[in-house]
């Protein structure tokens, strides 16, 4: 059934009367023939005031849609223009479009109008949300970099809590005494800063150790390079702290040698026996310090470094620098943060403690159960220790080496230390006996320690500084005849 399209003019008008779109026709002369009602609500014109308008007279009257009109009219091209009609806060979409006849005839314009305003509101509310959402967007982004920064926190504080308990365990430095929690909580305080640190000591104190303390509360992801200025000859000791280009010098080689300053990159530089560099040298580090740049030996191209320097002596280079010895510069540079570390006769609580923590090590390196009597962990406080940890660590693992039995006593004792033994069991001997006695008791072994066989009475009696005659006397007195073997000489005991 063929469908035949009939509509009067009547429905016809009904129909772009409801549009939502406003609409206008003008005919080929220029007169507005028809106006809808939804043009008249989105322009607030009557149609009476349209219809049978020129669109020549309107423009004159200004009417803004006049304008396009007249344009579509003079180039019969469509035209499209979003404006804010009567200076009003109403947004509308204007759409000219030229009418052809059958014949392509020109027979007017239509003008639609589609007000914008709801939509353009909703774009700013939208906006608006926008940008509000952005902001709490925004926000939430800092709370989360916050909270992102603080999680990074914690795990560089748990890696560093981590390393500061791997400290107790593993470094014999350390002790149940207040210098060494001290000195504990100091490495941990210093690690987070990259001053110079300048540790001083007596030979064997742990100075090394505290440097290690400080690089594992640090990074230990980071080198620590170690270099000892006393054991490398000067003619060498250039090329070992700032490396050297080939062929710098006799036996240089044929490849760049990257010094200590190159190494330790971003880490740590453990300067021991700082005090044995030569002025020349001082001169070389002073600049480093100062500049944070070097030149290897034989080299042009300048070398920038961030390595931390720690360094260690047990000179007094207060003295060194009155002396002429050290340089006052680079001294005060060296001691940014001064670092004593307290022989161990000033820290005996630690003896035992360090004896078991070293014998630990040994046990557990060679899978062994030995362990420290209490005779000898009393022993081992009344030493004075003048080499310190390094001669504790020694002692202890001479003993264990030669141990038989599972338990060090005061028999495994080296020579050396005997004689504090039999001091010792001498002293708990005489806990009961009177002042006399133990004075006694005294004497006789000051004097017989001093009976030498190849002096003369006299000269023992020199030696104590007493009397011969008194010497002889004391001699009889405590029965020391036998232990004095020179006769037929002067000074004979009869």
């Amino acid at each position: 059934m063929e469908f035949k399209k009939v509509i009067n003019f009547d429905t016809f008008s009904r129909i772009i009367d409801s549009s939502y779109d406003g609409l206008t026709y003008t005919d080929e002369n220029g007169i507005i023939i028809f106006v809808n009602s939804s043009y008249c609500d989105i322009t607030g014109i009557r149609e009476d005031f349209l219809l049978g308008k020129s669109i020549y007279s309107l423009a004159d009257m200004k009417y803004p849609i006049s304008q396009m009109v007249i344009k579509v009219f003079e180039d019969k091209q469509s035209l499209s223009e979003a404006i804010q009609y009567n200076n009003s806060e109403k947004e509308v979409l204007v759409t000219v479009t030229p009418v052809y006849d059958g014949d392509k005839v020109f027979k007017g314009v239509i003008v639609n109008v589609r007000d914008l305003t709801n939509l353009f509101n909703l774009r700013k509310e939208l906006t608006l949300i926008n940008a509000k959402y952005a902001a709490e967007v925004e926000k939430k982004k800092k709370v989360y970099q916050e909270l992102q920064k603080q999680k990074d926190q914690n795990e560089k504080l748990i890696i560093r809590l981590n390393n500061m308990l791997q400290s107790f365990d593993n470094f014999s430095f350390g002790g149940n005494s207040k210098q060494a929690h001290k000195l504990l909580e100091l490495a941990y305080r210093i690690s987070s800063v990259d001053s110079t640190i300048l540790i001083t000591g007596e030979s064997g104190v742990g100075k090394e150790v505290f440097c290690r303390m400080v690089h594992s509360f640090f990074d230990t992801t980071k080198p620590l390079v170690k270099i000892s200025c006393g054991a490398i000859p000067e003619n060498l000791m250039e090329s070992e702290l700032f490396g050297h280009e080939p062929g710098a010098f006799t036996g240089a080689g044929k490849s760049v040698k990257k010094g200590i300053f190159e190494l330790a990159q971003d880490g740590i530089i453990f300067l021991d026996e700082v005090g044995e560099l030569s002025l020349y040298l001082q001169v070389k580090l002073l600049t480093v310090l100062q500049d944070r740049k070097f030149y290897r030996v034989g080299g042009t191209k300048e070398i920038h470094t961030n390595a931390r320097i720690i360094a260690a002596t047990n000179r007094n280079l207060k003295e060194e620098v009155a002396k002429g010895n050290f340089r006052s510069d680079l001294y005060y540079r060296l001691n940014v943060v001064p670092v004593h570390i307290p022989a161990l006769r000033e820290r005996k609580e630690d003896v035992v403690l360090l004896a078991n923590q070293h014998l630990a090590n040994l046990n557990e390196k060679n899978n062994t159960d030995i362990k420290i009597s209490f005779e000898l962990q009393k022993i081992l406080e009344e030493y004075s220790w003048p080499g310190n940890i390094r001669e504790l660590n020694n002692i202890v693992e001479r003993m264990y080496v030669f141990n038989e039995d599972g338990l060090l006593t005061a028999n495994n004792l080296p020579e050396e230390l005997q004689g504090i033994a039999e001091e010792k069991n001498v002293l708990e001997s005489e806990r009961h006996r009177s002042l006399k006695a133990a004075l006694d008791s005294f004497e006789s072994r000051f004097i017989l320690n001093n009976m030498d066989d190849s002096l003369s009475l006299s000269d023992i009696a020199d030696k104590l500084s007493i009397s011969l005659s008194t010497l002889e006397r004391k001699i009889e007195k405590y029965g020391l005849q036998r232990r004095y073997k020179k006769g037929g000489r002067e000074g004979e005991v009869k």
